[in-house]
C-alpha cells in the first residue's frame, strides 16, 4: 500500500488549501505543522468496526486490489455521511486524481446531512469549487531519479516544483557523492524556501516541528547472525550468505558488485522462459529489501510534505558506526571508571561517525533552526559538531527504524496534544525500588531539596509498584501528563528489555492489552532503557507500544545520584521554566524544547564541577558562571557552552585547555546517557486563553 501513502502525500491535506487564500499560507501552515497529511494505516476489520462520522465526510479509503469495495458497501451505506472509497474498480474513485477527487468532494456536500450547520456546508462547498493547483514552478536545475531525493522532491512538490526529474539516476554503485550531491541540493532548496517564509504570528501557539529529518535506514541486529536452514537448497543457501554479506558490508548508498557471483545474486538471472520471455529473477531477499526502502521512502515522503521539511537519507556506513558505540558501551559499563579512557572511547565513536556522515551534511545540519529529527538507529546524536555533539548543539529527538511496525506507526500522523502549565499540576512517580535497596530513598531526598519551590504550583503523587499488576493499575489510574519511573533497568543482548518491580521483571512490551490510558510523557529513570548496545525491544520503545508520545529513556547505567538530582530539576523545571519562558518568550514552547534545555544545564554542571574539583575554578566562579550558562542556555543563545567558554577564559584559563575539559566531562557525564525517543515536537505547552483565541481565529 505504499503507492497510496504517495497519493496521500500529494493530496490537499484540508478543503482549503487549494482555494487562493490556502495556496497563500499552505506552506506556512505546513511548516508549522497544522495541516499534516493525515494517514492512518488500517485493517480492514477496524475500518468497519464503526460508522463514519459527520464531522468528517471528506475521509478517504483507499483500498488494494486484494479488497473488494462491496465487501465496505453496507459499513458505508451506515454512516452519516458516505465515505469516499478509492479502488482500482467499483469504488467512487479509480484514480486519486485532483479532478476526481474535486468532483467527489462536490458531491459529498450534497449528501453532509442536516445536523451539520448549512453556513459550514456552503462554506466547504464553495471552497471545493474553488481549487486551483499550487502555481507551476522551476527549481531552475533538474536531478536523477532515485529513493534518496524522493522525500525531498515530494516536498517541493507541495510548493509547486515540478519537471524536477530528467530520467532515472545514472551513477549508481558504491560512490555515495553523486547522491549526497543531489540530496544535499534538493534540501537547500528546501531551507531557502522556508527561509522566504519568516516568522508567522500562528507560530507562537503552533511552534515549528524539526526542519531536518536524518534518515538512515536498518535492519534488525540479529539479521546478519541468524543461521540459516540446514535444508535449503544449496544454491540458494550460497546465494543468500553472498547478498545477506553485501548488505552488512554496503557503505554507501548502493552497492560495488566485483564478483559474478555478488551480481548473480544481487542483480538476479537473466532467465528465458519456455514462451521465449526474458526475465530476471532477483533473490528474495534484494526483493524484500528493496520493497521495504521503497515503503520507507514513502513515509519519510508523507512526513517531509505535512512539514515541508528535509528529509536527507544517510549512508548505510552509518548503520556500521554500532561497533564503536559497542566499544564505548563497554567502556561505560566497566566498574574500572577512568574518565581518560572514557574520553578516549568517545572520541572513537565522534570519529566514527564523522567519517559516515557525509561531510556536506553538515553545511544542512547548521542550517537546522528549528530542531532535528533522527530516525535512525545509529547514535547520531554523538555527531560532532564544532566541538559539541549534535543533541547539544541542537534541539534533537529521535524515532527508532527498529521495530518497523513501531517505525511506521510513529512516521504517522500525529494529533498535537496541547498543554497548559497548570496541567502539570500533579506528577506520578512510580517508585519500584525495594525499601531496603540502597539508592531507594535517592530520589525522594532530591526531591525534597527542591519541593519548597514547587510547592504552590505541583504535587508529587508517589506510588509504589510492586507487581506488573500494580504498574498498570497506577498508569491507568493516572490522568496527569507526565509520569517518572524510579527503579532498577536492565536489558541482556538477547531478550527485552525488563523493569524490576519489587522481585519481580516486566516486560512493559506484554502490557499492550492492559493499558487502555497513558500518559503522553513518560520519564524513565532507571538504567539501559534504550541501551545503546542491545536489540530494539526496549523499555522505551515498549512504553511508545503502549501509547506515550515522548520518552525519556537512557542508552547507559545510571548513577543513580545524578538520576535522582536530574528527575528533580526536571519536575523544577516544569514547575518554573515553562510558566516563565512562556511569559518572556510570548510563546508556546514544545517539549522537546524542556528536555534539550534541561540535557544542556546537566552537562554545564558536570563541567563546571570537574573545573572545581581541580581547584581551575572557585566556588564563586562556579556560582556566578553556572548562572550566566543556565541564562544563555535558557535564554535561547545560540551558542550557550560559547558564552561559558568565554567567562572561564576571562578568568584566565586557556580556551584549548578548557576545550578539553568540556571534552572530558562531556564522555563522562549523565547527559550523555539521555535519549530523548518519540514524537515530543507534537507536545505543546502554552497559556490556555491564548490557544483558544487563536484556535477561533483559525475556525
Amino acid at each position: 500500500m505504499r503507492w497510496a501513502i504517495r497519493a496521500a502525500s500529494l493530496l490537499p491535506t484540508n478543503i482549503f488549501d487549494l482555494t487562493d487564500e490556502g495556496r497563500e499560507v499552505l506552506l506556512a501552515k505546513r511548516v508549522s505543522g497544522i495541516s499534516p497529511v493525515s494517514w492512518y494505516g488500517q485493517s480492514p476489520r477496524a475500518i468497519r468496526s464503526m460508522p463514519l462520522p459527520a464531522f468528517a465526510p471528506f475521509t478517504v479509503i483507499v483500498l488494494p486490489e486484494s479488497e473488494s469495495p462491496q465487501d465496505y458497501e453496507e459499513w458505508a451505506k451506515s454512516s452519516p455521511v458516505r465515505p469516499t472509497i478509492a479502488a482500482k474498480s467499483g469504488g467512487d474513485l479509480s484514480d486519486l486524481s485532483f479532478d476526481a477527487v474535486q468532483a467527489q468532494f462536490l458531491k459529498i456536500c450534497d449528501r453532509i446531512p442536516d445536523m451539520i450547520s448549512k453556513h459550514s456546508v456552503d462554506a466547504a462547498r464553495t471552497a471545493i469549487s474553488e481549487w486551483k493547483p499550487m502555481p507551476s514552478r522551476s527549481l531552475g536545475y533538474q536531478v536523477g531519479g532515485h529513493n534518496t531525493i524522493v522525500p525531498n522532491l515530494i516536498a517541493l512538490s507541495v510548493a509547486g516544483y515540478d519537471e524536477m526529474v530528467s530520467g532515472r539516476f545514472q551513477e549508481v554503485g558504491a560512490n555515495p557523492k553523486p547522491y549526497v550531491e543531489q540530496i544535499v541540493r534538493t534540501s537547500n532548496s528546501i531551507f531557502d524556501e522556508r527561509a522566504k517564509l519568516g516568522e508567522r504570528d500562528i507560530q507562537r501557539i503552533f511552534r515549528r516541528p524539526p526542519d531536518l529529518n536524518l534518515f538512515a535506514p536498518a535492519f534488525y541486529p540479529d539479521f546478519f547472525t541468524t543461521p540459516l536452514r540446514l535444508d535449503m537448497d544449496k544454491a540458494l543457501r550460497r546465494s543468500t550468505l553472498i547478498v545477506r554479506q553485501m548488505f552488512e558490508r554496503q557503505t554507501g548508498y548502493g552497492f560495488n558488485l566485483t564478483t559474478e557471483a555478488q551480481k548473480s545474486a544481487m542483480v538476479g538471472n537473466i532467465v528465458q522462459g519456455s514462451d521465449g520471455q526474458i526475465s530476471v529473477q532477483s533473490h528474495p531477499l534484494t526483493l524484500a529489501r528493496t520493497s521495504e526502502l521503497d515503503l520507507n521512502t514513502e513515509l519519510i515522503s508523507a512526513l517531509t510534505a505535512s512539514e515541508f521539511s528535509v528529509g536527507a537519507r544517510l549512508p548505510n556506513e552509518i548503520n556500521r558506526t554500532i561497533g564503536s558505540v559497542r566499544s564505548f558501551a563497554q567502556q561505560y559499563r566497566s566498574k574500572e571508571r577512568s574518565p581518560r579512557k572514557r574520553l578516549l572511547a568517545f572520541r572513537q565513536v565522534q570519529a566514527r561517525l564523522a567519517g559516515a556522515v557525509p561531510a556536506e551534511f553538515m553545511s544542512l545540519i547548521k542550517r537546522s533552526e528549528s530542531g532535528i529529527r533522527i530516525i535512525s538507529d545509529a547514535h547520531l546524536e554523538w555527531l560532532d559538531v564544532d566541538g559539541l555533539p549534535l543533541f547539544i548543539r541542537k534541539n534533537c529527538s529521535r524515532i527508532p527504524v527498529t521495530p518497523g511496525n513501531l517505525f511506521v506507526d510513529h512516521l504517522a500522523s500525529k494529533r498535537r496534544v496541547h498543554l497548559a502549565p497548570g496541567d502539570f499540576s500533579s506528577v506520578l512517580v512510580l517508585s519500584a525500588l525495594k525499601r531496603e535497596d540502597p539508592i531507594a530513598s535517592l530520589l525522594e531526598m532530591a526531591f525534597g531539596v527542591f519541593e519548597p519551590r514547587w510547592r504552590d504550583n505541583l504535587t508529587v503523587i508517589y506510588k509504589i509498584v510492586t507487581s506488573e499488576a500494580e504498574l498498570v493499575d497506577a498508569l491507568n489510574g493516572f490522568e496527569g501528563p507526565m509520569v517518572i519511573f524510579d527503579g532498577h533497568g536492565s536489558h541482556t543482548a538477547d531478550e527485552s528489555a525488563k523493569l524490576h518491580l519489587g522481585n519481580e521483571a516486566v516486560d512493559v512490551w506484554g502490557l499492550r492489552d492492559r493499558i487502555h490510558n497513558i500518559a503522553p510523557i513518560v520519564v524513565l529513570s532507571a538504567c539501559d532503557t534504550h541501551a545503546a548496545d542491545r536489540n530494539h525491544a526496549t523499555t522505551a520503545n515498549g512504553f511508545m507500544s503502549l501509547g506515550a508520545r515522548a520518552v525519556l529513556s537512557s542508552v547507559f547505567p545510571l548513577n543513580a545520584v545524578d538520576a535522582a538530582s536530574f528527575a528533580a530539576r526536571l519536575v523544577y523545571r516544569v514547575s518554573e521554566f515553562i510558566p516563565s519562558a512562556i511569559r518572556a518568550f510570548d510563546r508556546a514552547i514544545t517539549w522537546t524544547e524542556v528536555i534539550s534545555g534541561l540535557i544542556r544545564m546537566q552537562l554545564l554542571t558536570d563541567y563546571l564541577k570537574l573545573l572545581l574539583a581541580k581547584k581551575s575554578i572557585d566556588e564563586d566562579a562556579y556560582t556566578r558562571i553556572h548562572e550566566e550558562g543556565n541564562h544563555a542556555i535558557n535564554g535561547r543563545e545560540a551558542d550557550p557552552f560559547g558564552v561559558v567558554l568565554d567567562e572561564l577564559e576571562k578568568s584566565g584559563l586557556s580556551r584549548s585547555a578548557l576545550k578539553l575539559e568540556l571534552e572530558t566531562a562531556l564522555a563522562n557525564s549523565s547527559a550523555l546517557s539521555y535519549l530523548l525517543v518519540g514524537r515530543p515536537e507534537t507536545i505543546i505547552i502554552d497559556n490556555r486563553d491564548r490557544v483558544v483565541g487563536q484556535l477561533n481565529e483559525l475556525n
